[in-house]
Formats: structure tokens, sequence, C-alpha cells
């Protein structure tokens, strides 16, 4: 008889992989932990942008005008300026101060106003120039704190060539609140040459 053993190869043992696979709970922590970051860090930046803007646009500092010049206007004698020095206005009232006649060369070019906020005033003062014809606003200035003036203007449209009636109206603003305590009205001439 024959011998029909067959030999058979005992099957290879494979190493054995470490698990390099999370149990589910702890990758659900994981992920969770890293929303949170995302998150927070997300808030954090948010705030820093509102902080950033708020700061930027809320301050008082912007809403006075940048063009203003401390002091006197220089077309006053030094008795017209001691005199406006020498003046105590009551609570409540307030003096304004502007040129009648305002000439451009034309409706782009800036003209000579002499808008002024006199040093006696308790208030900053905020002027708008409007046609009368029309009742469109052609100028606005930004808040003039006591004693100081604006030289020069820039009309917000381009007027053409031609005399024009209109009115500045004075806004008195409480310094501290930057809100509207009363205003005054003055007629000005607008000159456009060109």
């Amino acid at each position: 008889m024959q011998d029909n053993k067959v030999h058979m190869k005992p099957p290879k043992q494979q190493a054995k992989k470490p698990n390099m696979q999370m149990p589910v709970q702890q990758q659900k922590k994981s992920n969770t932990g890293k929303t949170i970051v995302i998150v927070l860090v997300a808030l954090v930046v948010a705030i820093g942008i509102i902080v950033a803007l708020c700061l930027a646009f809320c301050s008082k500092d912007n809403f006075y005008d940048a063009n203003s010049i401390i002091g006197q206007a220089p077309y006053k004698t030094e008795e017209e300026i001691q005199e406006e020095l020498n003046r105590k206005v009551e609570e409540g009232m307030f003096n304004i101060s502007i040129a009648s006649v305002i000439e451009f060369e034309d409706g782009a070019a800036p003209g000579t106003a002499y808008i002024e906020n006199v040093p006696g005033n308790p208030y900053v003062m905020q002027v708008d120039i409007t046609l009368d014809d029309t009742g469109e606003k052609v100028y606005e200035s930004g808040g003039l704190k006591p004693d100081s003036y604006i030289k020069d203007i820039a009309l917000s449209k381009d007027l053409d060539a031609g005399t024009y009636q209109a009115t500045a109206t004075f806004h008195a603003i409480d310094q501290d609140t930057l809100e509207e305590v009363g205003q005054a009205a003055a007629k000005v001439t607008l000159n456009v040459l060109n």
C-alpha cells in the first residue's frame, strides 16, 4: 500500500498589527473638543472685530471736523477777539458766526466760509448749508469744538455758475452726550464764479 500522506504546511501566522483605531467614544470626544476650540477661536476673533469697529466708528473723535483749526478766525481784530473772550454767554444761549457771502471759483472748488464756534459757546457746533429754493443740503460739517473754526468748505454738490441764496443751520450739540440741544440759522449767499 502506498502512503498517500499529504504534507501540509501549518498555516502561517500573521503578525498581529496593533489596532490603530480609537474607540468610537474617544473619537467623538476628540472631535467635540476640536469643534469647541474652533468655535471659541471664532468667537474671540468676532468679539475682537466688533470692539475694533466700535472703537473706530463709535468714538467721539470721529464726530469732530478734521478741517477745524483751534483758535479765533484770523480776520478778527485784537479788540474783537478780546470781546469774544470776555463775553459770558448765558446757559442755553450760543453765538453763531459764518461769512455772509461765500465765494467759490467753481462748483467743485473750496470757498472761504469762516464757520466759527466762538470761545464763549458752551456747545459743540455742527453746521448744514441748504439752498433756499430747493431745500437741498449742499454742505455738512463735522463737530466744531468751542474756540475753533473752519476756514474753507467744499460743497457736496457741484453747482453751476451763479448766485444761490442759502441758509446755514448751526446745531448746538452737548459736549458730553453729543445730543442736539438747539439750533440757530443764518442767511448766506453762495457765489459760484465758473
